[in-house]
């Protein structure tokens, strides 16, 4: 008896530790305080072609009220609560933005865990503990240019008396308490509202001459040789001198008009000007959220078959690995080398550039700011095509990322600003939230 007592307890100890660590775990990774931890946590961010509301939800906040039995939710429960918090995510918070359409085309919902290296990876367990239970959900919208808000959160935990919403557009994000008779938001932004755009390109330089002047002399001479027979034989002069005269006009004038264009290659300085301009252009195809934009905005800097090529590895390597939703949106390029090919002039108007460039990004995701910075080292073809240089081909020679993630920790004020200075008064009684 003694045996099985001691043997429960240690049971009890380690379960009470391993949750203990879970919790402290959470703390750490998320910056919040252990108080600060709600069940529901909320999360805007603000770019300038996309706006994401998101949110982190505990889902052992709705054991009671969606009666979940047991200790974990199994593969047949998983979809049910996915689709439950969408439908509280959904009808539980509304936002306006004046004078722009708000349409959440986008939506990511998932089981994930923290993370210390990327912040928040998928939860892959088949089945997994309630009190362990996290799922992180985000609605995306292609918009630009967002400079205010308004929003109204209706969505408490049942029992949660307040709730934390962190806003990011630039710098350091800021953040908020709610409550539920405090749940409201006027947004706006700090400074000019600079939304990207491209890079102007520099232009085509052309060389002209006229290589068949020469032809000008032929021309003449038979005329010439056709006059000479008309003042010989004058009426009688013979049908051919037609022909002679006609060819001579013909091949004088042709040689007198016919222009040949040659591109001119760009020197050093230009050169690192023209590839660092279309680089950054298309990267800046990637800051919109919109396909039939990205692709629209690419085709202005790529062409050919590398198009296709371009679009779809780039589009996967800005994605984040594993949680999907967001895209890193790379804010500085920096072109460290680019030297020409020897001998690699294109009889079509073209050349070859080694080059190496930097590329520096970021998104802020679920709370947590990922960084990205990758270095390029690839061969570069460039052409003329429709009066401007594109890129035609791109041989990849080297690639290094670093990836960091970090917490930049949004301190909410004390409490809720009040409209009016109150007397002191108990806490307001949490609203119950609707059960789907």
């Amino acid at each position: 008896m003694r045996e099985l007592t001691s043997g429960r307890v240690a049971a009890f100890v380690a379960a009470v530790f391993r949750r203990l660590t879970l919790t402290f775990f959470l703390a750490f990774v998320t910056g919040a305080p252990l108080a600060a931890q709600e069940a529901v946590r909320g999360f805007v961010s603000v770019e300038p072609f996309e706006f994401r509301l998101e949110a982190l939800v505990k889902v052992a906040a709705y054991r009671e009220s969606w009666r979940l039995e047991g200790d974990v939710i199994g593969p047949g429960q998983k979809q049910g609560v996915l689709d439950n918090l969408l439908t509280l995510f959904e009808s539980g918070v509304n936002v306006v933005v004046p004078g722009k359409n708000l349409d959440f085309t986008e939506r990511t919902l998932r089981f994930i865990v923290p993370n210390a290296e990327k912040g928040f990876v998928p939860d892959e367990r088949e089945s997994i503990p309630i009190e362990e239970a996290l799922v992180g959900l985000t609605l995306s919208s292609a918009v630009t240019g967002v400079t205010t808000f308004d929003l109204e959160w209706l969505w408490f935990a049942p029992g949660q008396e307040r709730l934390v919403m962190e806003i990011a557009s630039r710098g350091k994000p800021s953040a908020r308490f709610l409550t539920p008779a405090e749940n409201e938001i006027v947004w706006k932004l700090e400074g000019d509202a600079a939304v990207p755009a491209l890079q102007p390109v520099p232009g085509l330089k052309k060389e002209s001459d006229r290589p068949l002047r020469a032809l000008t002399v032929v021309g003449l001479l038979l005329l010439a040789v056709a006059a000479g027979v008309v003042l010989r034989h004058k009426t009688k002069s013979p049908a051919w001198v037609g022909w002679l005269i006609v060819g001579g006009i013909g091949i004088g004038a042709f040689g007198l008009r016919y222009e040949r264009e040659r591109i001119l290659l760009p020197a050093e300085a230009a050169a690192e000007d023209l590839v660092y301009a279309l680089l950054r252009n298309t990267y800046h195809a990637f800051d919109y959220r919109d396909e039939s934009a990205i692709y629209d905005t690419l085709e202005k800097s790529v062409s050919g078959p590398l198009l296709e090529k371009v679009y779809l590895e780039m589009r996967s390597s800005l994605e984040l690995e594993n949680t999907g939703g967001p895209r890193v949106r790379v804010y500085e390029i920096a072109l460290r080398e680019c030297q020409e090919v020897p001998g690699s002039e294109l009889a079509t108007g073209g050349f070859r550039t080694r080059a190496e460039w930097v590329t520096i990004g970021e998104v802020t995701h679920w709370g947590h700011t990922h960084e990205r910075t990758n270095r390029y080292e690839a061969e570069v073809t460039l052409v003329a095509l429709d009066d401007t240089w594109k890129i035609s081909g791109l041989e990849l020679l080297n690639e290094e990322r670093v990836q960091k993630v970090s917490r930049q920790i949004a301190d909410p004020p004390a409490a809720p600003a009040p409209a009016t200075p109150p007397a002191p008064a108990a806490t307001p009684a949490p609203t119950t939230p609707p059960v789907p």
